[in-house]
């Protein structure tokens, strides 16, 4: 999803991470000095990156839900891995 050209993914998973931060101690009324591990365990938030990765384990799963006379599980088949 984000990465382009080699570009490494770092930059955008800081970006969630403090967008992620932020919600976190919104949410529970925190000091911004309080660490990220410790509000996302009071509130029940799970980290960024097992969010992405349940997400992307997700995605894949889908195409193997369709039923087998599906149009786009017929286009999947006719393309190589």
């Amino acid at each position: 999803m984000w990465y382009y050209n080699k570009a490494p993914i770092s930059y955008h998973m800081k970006i969630l991470t403090k967008i992620q931060r932020r919600a976190a101690v919104w949410i529970l009324g925190a000091f911004k000095t309080s660490p990220l591990e410790s509000i996302e365990a009071i509130t029940g938030i799970i980290p960024t990156r097992f969010h992405l990765q349940k997400i992307a384990k997700r995605s894949q799963i889908h195409p193997l839900k369709l039923p087998d006379n599906h149009i786009l599980k017929h286009l999947m088949d006719d393309c190589p891995p």
